[in-house]
């Protein structure tokens, strides 16, 4: 893995033990907002891959055109270069953690332990306009600038954020659907999984996040909330605790052959 690959958003790689993670950026953003998560798990010896998300390659208008099935199969095919781990989880932000709550629906076999940062179960309002517009065939390939570039309070990894300078409205209405589709699947995802989310995020709901954690098959699954985060968790002012949450709670599943414990569930603001 080279630096500048995890400073530019591109796919990286990081050496590891028996145990292997798939890491999922979010949509019109980079493999940079999981690089601190993919470093943490790495010194816990786990492998690390993070690789650009379908569609995610070049600009904002080529990202408009890309239904969201393409994002789970090219996710699906990520997962298989990881066969031969003794253990598969998947880290997923955003949209990439619905991706990953696909993945554990529809390959069970394959992953054995869900993190999910700030999953996209639920836009905020301006998200659910911009998805109400996408609906208006001439409107599906508009842009949407990022003004206020992207959602974390940590201003200094704001600006070195490497992700796309605008939203693609065709975009968000395929994330609608990708929405539709992972929320039928949830009570059916057996995977453990923890959910963390950021007090101050002004792109996903709350009550998404909970709702994914009440509905999944495996859970209800831990809820940590991060109240001096925004949406970025992996990157903002408390990446170094979200890291380790993520460590933590992957160092509690068992090995195979062996029972989890069994321990009601948990609703934490930190």
């Amino acid at each position: 893995m080279g630096r500048d690959a995890i400073e530019h958003g591109g796919e990286f790689e990081l050496a590891g033990g028996p145990d292997a993670v798939l890491l999922l950026h979010g949509l019109t953003g980079s493999t940079f907002e999981v690089s601190p998560v993919a470093r943490r798990l790495r010194a816990a010896g786990h492998r690390c891959l993070a690789p650009v998300m379908a569609g995610h390659e070049g600009s904002p208008e080529g990202l408009a055109g890309v239904p969201w099935v393409e994002w789970v199969g090219k996710a699906r095919r990520d997962l298989a270069r990881l066969e031969g781990a003794r253990r598969t989880f998947v880290v997923g932000c955003s949209m990439g953690a619905l991706v990953a709550c696909a993945l554990a629906h529809d390959q069970p076999a394959r992953v054995d332990g869900l993190v999910l940062l700030a999953p996209a179960l639920e836009l905020a309002a301006s998200g659910k306009l911009g998805a109400l517009l996408a609906r208006l065939p001439y409107v599906r390939d508009v842009v949407l600038p990022k003004r206020a570039g992207s959602d974390v309070a940590d201003r200094e990894m704001r600006r070195r954020n490497p992700c796309m300078k605008g939203v693609p409205l065709g975009a968000v209405g395929e994330l609608v659907r990708l929405q539709a589709h992972v929320d039928r699947q949830l009570p059916g995802i057996a995977a453990p999984a923890i959910v963390l989310h950021g007090a101050g995020d002004h792109t996903v709901t709350l009550a998404g996040a909970r709702r994914l954690a009440r509905r999944i098959g495996s859970g209800p699954a831990e809820l940590v909330i991060l109240r001096r985060s925004w949406h970025l968790v992996g990157i903002d002012v408390e990446r170094d605790r979200c890291a380790d949450e993520a460590a933590r709670f992957l160092d509690s599943l068992p090995l195979p052959g062996r029972r989890r414990a069994a321990r009601p569930a948990r609703s934490r603001t930190r």
